[in-house]
């Protein structure tokens, strides 16, 4: 892992990411690895935990500005991560996913991909989730994802 890669928004403040990862020690490498990558992370334990984080910065039916990145796992107690990425996508929200899971099926692909996610199969490796997270905060998706819907979905959020 590169400890001299930092992420430099074009906004004042620190990019604020949203990790939902239930294995304690991976949740707590993952949340570690953004910290040095200069983000804010906001780091839950389960399904129930991410709805309520979601829940929170909800705004008028588009994904906030404040949340710049998802990284969450599949299978949590509670709410698994593609039930939630379903909703927030169907809500309109564009803010750029990460999925790390250790099921490695074409069903699992071609969800994320149906989801606009990056998916990143467990055992991690280290230096592609840096990679990854860096390009996904450094350009963020422009377009509507599959499932958006009409009239909801947000607009390319801007950084001041």
């Amino acid at each position: 892992m590169s400890t001299t890669t930092t992420i430099t928004p074009d906004t004042h403040r620190k990019p604020h990411v949203i990790l939902a990862e239930d294995n304690a020690d991976l949740r707590e490498m993952l949340a570690d690895v953004l910290g040095d990558l200069g983000t804010e992370v906001e780091a839950v334990a389960d399904g129930g935990r991410f709805l309520v984080s979601i829940a929170s910065h909800y705004d008028d039916g588009k994904a906030p500005e404040q949340v710049d990145l998802i990284v969450t796992d599949i299978n949590m107690p509670v709410c698994s991560g593609f039930d939630i990425l379903d909703a927030i996508r169907a809500a309109g929200w564009k803010t750029p996913a990460i999925i790390v899971t250790a099921l490695r099926t074409p069903l699992v692909r071609t969800r994320a991909s149906k989801l606009g996610a990056k998916l990143l199969i467990k055992p991690l490796d280290l230096q592609t989730f840096e990679s990854t997270v860096v390009d996904l905060l450094a350009h963020p998706p422009e377009s509507d994802v599959e499932g958006a819907r009409d009239g909801h979905a947000s607009q390319p959020r801007s950084r001041h």
